[in-house]
């Protein structure tokens, strides 16, 4: 059987963040396909789009983060998908939970770009809406 490791992914050989996940989808859908007798079809759906995403997050903040004592400073954890999240003071609140604990994205990370994809389909909104959309995920 064919697995994809994490270190595996390279995420910042493409212009932008969801061309990124895009081919990262597709490449999870072939591995699929060549291992199973089920074959995937069609337009991918979001549960490839959301694994897809979820191993480029892990790709950066495995290049990007090695050092346990800024992790513990920034109060970080590994979440059920293994990802990388931040507690906040928002801890008791009743948003959703990546909201209150988002995702750690390296600052220096090409993958970044993300914000600027988000700025662009939020229609070049200000800063604080922006901020506003990109706590929801992230």
């Amino acid at each position: 059987m064919v697995n994809i490791q994490t270190a595996d992914i390279m995420s910042d050989y493409f212009s932008t963040y969801s061309r990124n996940v895009r081919v990262v989808a597709w490449i999870l859908r072939f591995i699929h396909n060549i291992s199973n007798v089920n074959k995937l079809r069609g337009n991918l759906v979001y549960e490839e789009f959301k694994k897809a995403e979820n191993l480029v997050f892990k790709s950066m903040q495995l290049r990007s983060f090695q050092d346990e004592k800024f992790l513990a400073k920034m109060q970080a954890f590994k979440d059920e998908e293994g990802l990388l999240r931040i507690r906040t003071k928002l801890v008791d609140s009743d948003e959703k939970e990546d909201f209150k604990f988002p995702v750690l994205l390296p600052a220096n990370d090409v993958v970044v770009k993300l914000i600027r994809e988000e700025h662009k389909k939020a229609m070049h909104a200000g800063s604080y809406i922006l901020l506003a959309r990109l706590r929801e995920n992230f």
